[in-house]
């Protein structure tokens, strides 16, 4: 009985069927298609992207440039802003690799952030771990903007991708 039950199960694997339980809204399940919103959100309804750049936040109000971030005080933490819709068509080896970049209230760059994306998990993990996103870090939007970085050995094209993710948002500003 076992061995059927385990042998039903590969071969619903192996035809897709039990994916459908699944939320199938996962990125690898996304590889090669329109990347979705998948935008994770804290209690305050404050996309957790967000929550990640500026910890105490407690309000968001967008502006047409950016995101502005507040406390529980009603203090300017910051501002966040989304590489989307400007990175639209930019893609890695397989996919968009949209960002949040997080900036202090005076303006200068606290964090680069990867967002939901379609690109291979692997690739973005490589650039992860290689701290690619750390390069903007205490760069002013205009020091930014001019910033040159290199690439990513064995993701070469993801750290391409976010490398002009990040331009796009910034040109914005």
């Amino acid at each position: 009985m076992k061995r059927l039950i385990i042998f039903t199960f590969a071969v619903l694997l192996a035809s897709g069927s039990a994916m459908a339980q699944h939320c199938g809204n996962c990125p690898h399940h996304r590889q090669g298609q329109q990347a979705q919103a998948c935008q994770q959100m804290n209690a305050d309804g404050i996309d957790m992207a967000i929550v990640k750049a500026f910890p105490t936040v407690k309000k968001v109000t967008k502006t047409e440039k950016w995101t502005e971030v507040y406390d529980a005080q009603s203090k300017l933490l910051g501002y966040a802003v989304y590489s989307k819709p400007a990175s639209d068509g930019i893609k890695g080896y397989n996919g968009e690799t949209p960002v949040l970049i997080a900036l202090n209230a005076k303006k200068v760059i606290i964090g680069v952030y990867p967002l939901p994306n379609t690109e291979t998990p692997r690739f973005a993990q490589r650039v992860q771990d290689a701290g690619f996103y750390n390069n903007w870090n205490g760069l002013t939007i205009k020091k930014a903007k001019k910033k040159k970085v290199d690439t990513v050995s064995g993701a070469t094209f993801t750290s391409r991708a976010v490398a002009q993710s990040v331009q796009a948002a910034l040109e914005k500003l």
